[in-house]
């Protein structure tokens, strides 16, 4: 039986993990910026020919802002719900902001260097870390509503979220590394499928 001292609330980790969150979030836009203001007076050139001749830049930084927004918000999710945590409860979320921390890396390769399976996996790893500790952590609260006190325990509709979402990201990582050259990094695209793949799994986890 779980010693009751072990138990504390679960706000400072939330204030936490959501300053992390933040924190990563903004370090995406640094690349972008050395570029524009790398730019002499007389390279200046229009708003479309930049976006135009940097395409790469803004999509790597739009891709990681909404991975991370989705990681963030699954996470948000959870501790709706999780009123107080337990030592299994922080290192899960410990997992989960050391990949949150880490893609700012993986997404600065993107642009640094052209696709290749290591550069690909290194991105999608770091996804699945985050994913994948995301499902233990709502899985294990689910499993666990005595760490809901005083709010509704995890629902089975949560732990679905995070399941679909760490299959569509290991898929997406198998797919962009193999196929390196051509697919890449276009294959974690496959994230915004997630709610449909809810609606196929959860008949039959029922």
């Amino acid at each position: 039986m779980t010693d009751p001292r072990e138990e504390t609330s679960s706000e400072r980790l939330v204030f936490f993990t959501d300053a992390v969150a933040a924190i990563a979030m903004t370090l995406l836009i640094l690349p972008l910026l050395e570029v524009i203001t790398g730019l002499s007076e007389e390279e200046h050139p229009t708003l479309g020919a930049l976006v135009q001749d940097h395409a790469l830049e803004f999509g790597a930084f739009l891709l990681s802002f909404c991975v991370i927004f989705r990681l963030w918000w699954a996470h948000h999710r959870i501790f709706k719900h999780v009123s107080l945590i337990r030592s299994r409860v922080v290192f899960l979320s410990g997992l989960w902001t050391l990949a949150i921390v880490f893609l700012p890396i993986p997404t600065a390769l993107i642009t640094a260097y052209s696709p290749s399976a290591g550069s690909v996996a290194l991105y999608g790893g770091t996804l699945v870390l985050a994913s994948g500790s995301l499902t233990l952590l709502s899985l294990y609260a689910h499993r666990h509503p005595e760490l809901s006190e005083g709010r509704t325990p995890v629902p089975a509709e949560v732990v679905l979220g995070n399941v679909a979402a760490f299959i569509l990201q290991l898929v997406a990582t198998l797919i962009g590394s193999v196929f390196a050259h051509s697919i890449n990094y276009s294959a974690f695209l496959l994230m915004f499928l997630s709610p449909l793949l809810e609606r196929v799994l959860r008949p039959r986890i029922r």
